[in-house]
């Protein structure tokens, strides 16, 4: 089993695309009806980066916003027959929690529902709802040093080393 926490040098902007488009391929080929990952690191880390990736890898066409003022994003996944029993659809959604300023807004916007559902929730400043996010499958965690950034990768459930276990040898050596 590969371990719970995964190290990463990446050396560009490019190579944090690489992985989160490799994380995105590994879920689509084995989906779950519902995964959450969470993006921590300062401003400018890549966070946003990585999110866009992840989302271009699983079809999303146009662009990708930042959430940062609109909380939420939602986008259709443009992947054929990724349809997920009780659903008519299949949604990512990119949440951007920076403003939360007070745990109470977590409850308060009604996110509980879109992150706990069906659906990819691509969650940035986790740390703003205070522990009241359910379990993330894979916590993404990014800190710049200069051009690089060291990433961080921590699996908080089954499908999180499965996402591990699927990752290109030369992503998981960094």
């Amino acid at each position: 089993m590969p371990p719970a926490a995964l190290p990463l040098l990446l050396a560009n902007e490019h190579d944090t695309e690489a992985l989160a488009q490799a994380l995105a391929l590994a879920w689509a080929q084995h989906p779950a009806p519902r995964l959450l990952i969470t993006l921590d690191g300062d401003l400018g880390a890549g966070k946003t980066t990585f999110a866009r990736a992840f989302l271009r890898a699983l079809g999303v066409q146009g662009r990708i916003k930042s959430p940062s003022f609109s909380l939420l994003e939602e986008y259709t996944l443009g992947i054929p027959d990724l349809q997920f029993k009780g659903t008519l659809r299949t949604s990512a959604y990119h949440i951007d929690l920076y403003r939360f300023s007070d745990p109470q807004e977590w409850d308060d916007s009604g996110l509980r529902d879109v992150v706990g559902g069906p659906g990819v929730s691509l969650v940035e400043w986790p740390q703003r709802a205070q522990g009241l996010l359910p379990a993330a499958d894979l916590s993404v965690h990014l800190e710049p040093m200069g051009e690089q950034r060291q990433c961080t990768l921590q699996a908080g459930t089954e499908l999180g080393q499965r996402l591990f276990r699927a990752l290109p040898e030369g992503l998981k050596s960094g």
